[in-house]
Order: structure tokens, then sequence, then C-alpha cells
């Protein structure tokens, strides 16, 4: 009887149903390094049928504010950092010419996790460029100095560290007043004699004038384009007479321009009493201004 029983529950009992597959929202992730962005493609109007649908311009807002915003980066040049050479870092850009194209077909790659289409740019200097820099010694001058004058030495160790393996590239201008910075006890300069309208004088900084015309004629010997120099209002012990470049901040500058086919490097040491600028650059150098046609 009972064996009779299960089997007619069996037979008539209602059958059992599977329970429906939940859909999944079309999506699409990009992968870079170990980062990982997903953007549901329904946020940005795709109906998951018509590629129409997809607003582009809603996708390329998303596209800059969360994936660019991470991954692009300007390109940086090789430089020096305490005399040690930093390497170069390639610029990278997402290539949206490939992610637009990928649109136009996005049935085929939603759902999936792609490759970041990148795009890389190389810096105006590279590391290897700059390893080539010391090749050529184009010009150097030497002065002397004091060094039990310590407040005076100080501010010409500061001013010549400042530019010490600073490169300047072709066409670009060297600002001393800009490079140096400005002179305050707080940066670590002192007071020391100056010359004010002919007259000696005691103020903040004195002494990196000797820098600058120490700079000035190695440049000059270096074949260099000068932009700005103004003498002294008094003759100095340091140079021959108008061989001098004063420097003040908000007052006259020294400058000149790098009009040579190639990066060059200012070298500047001081050692004991001795100040000594070099200018250098690549074996390659030229000056165009000199070139015949």
């Amino acid at each position: 009887m009972l064996l009779k029983l299960l089997i007619t529950l069996f037979l008539f009992a209602p059958p059992i149903m599977e329970p429906e597959e939940t859909a999944v929202a079309p999506y699409i992730t990009f992968s870079f390094q170990d980062k990982e962005w997903t953007l549901t493609l329904s946020d940005v109007g795709f109906d998951g049928i018509d590629p129409t649908t997809l607003d582009r311009q809603a996708f390329r807002s998303w596209l800059s504010l969360v994936v660019e915003k991470e991954v692009n980066k300007a390109p940086r040049s090789a430089t020096f950092q305490e005399r040690k050479l930093i390497p170069h870092q390639l610029g990278r850009k997402v290539d949206r010419q490939k992610i637009e194209n990928l649109l136009d077909h996005i049935h085929q790659y939603m759902n999936k996790r792609l490759e970041l289409p990148i795009i890389y740019t190389e810096p105006i200097l590279s590391t290897e460029k700059a390893m080539r820099l010391k090749e050529k010694r184009l010009g150097f001058y030497q002065t002397f100095f004091n060094p039990k004058k310590i407040s005076r030495a100080q501010n010409i160790y500061l001013s010549s560290k400042a530019i010490d393996h600073y490169i300047l590239m072709p066409n670009e201008t060297f600002s001393f007043n800009q490079v140096v910075g400005i002179r305050t006890i707080q940066r670590g300069y002192r007071i020391a004699t100056i010359i004010v309208k002919g007259k000696y004088s005691e103020g903040i900084g004195g002494g990196i004038c000797q820098t600058s015309s120490t700079l000035f004629n190695s440049v000059d010997r270096a074949g260099l384009k000068i932009v700005e120099r103004v003498s002294h209002s008094k003759e100095v012990g340091y140079v021959p007479k108008n061989r001098d470049a004063t420097v003040s901040w908000g007052g006259p500058d020294f400058r000149f321009t790098n009009q040579l086919s190639e990066p060059i490097l200012i070298v500047s040491t001081v050692k004991g009493g001795v100040l000594t600028v070099s200018i250098y650059g690549p074996s390659t150098i030229t000056d165009p201004s000199r070139t015949r046609f």
C-alpha cells in the first residue's frame, strides 16, 4: 500500500524547475600592469545589442577621469641629482584611437579582460645621450677666493652647487637668477660684502657674483651666445676688468643661450679657494651659426 502511494506521488508531482540564470550586465575591463578598471556598459547607454546606443562621449569621460588619470604620464628626461645620473622615463598615454576602433565592434570585447593599449613617447634627453655630455670640454675658467672668509665662501659654494651639472638643451636660455634662486638666510646664504652703486656694502649672498662671473668667462670661451651681462659699478679682484657679470635678485641677471646642436652640461666645483666652471658637450656637438652650406 505504501509503495503504491509513493509511486502515485512520484508520477503526479510537479516538475522540479531549474533556477533561472541571472543575466550578466555587459561590461568591459581594461588592465595595465597591476591595475584593472571595469565599466558597466549600461552606465554609458549601451543596450547590450545596438553598438550605436553606446554614448561615446560618456565613455570618453570615464576613460579620461578614471583610467587616463592613473595611466597617462609625461616623459621625463635624464638629469643629474647630486652629480648622480637619474635615468630618463618614457612617457605614456592611452591609445584612444585603438579604443575607439574597439567600440565599433563592442560585441567582440564586452565581458572580457583587455590589455589597455598604450602609446609610449621618448623624452627630449635620453639616458644614453646624457651619458655622453662630458665627452668634450668646450670651455672652462677658474677664479680664486679666500676660503677663510667663511660667509663669502659659503655663498660661493651654494651658488656653485646650484649650477653644477645643469643641462641646457639646444636653443634654451640659461638664467643665473632663475637657476640659483632667491638668496635668503633660510636657504643657507650669509651676509657678506657686496657692491652697491660703486660702494662696498653688506648684503645677503655677497660673493655669488664671483660664481656668475666665472660662469660668464667659461661660457664666453665655449662660444655660447651671451644674452644679458652687466658689469659691476666698481672693479672686482677675481676677474680682469670688464670680465665680470654682476647679478642680484630682482635686478641684473646673467643669461646665455645654447645655440649649439646638442645639449651642454655646466660643471661647477669648489675646492679650497678655487672655483672652476666648465662647459661640456658630446663629441658630435656643432655650432649651426658656423655651418657652411
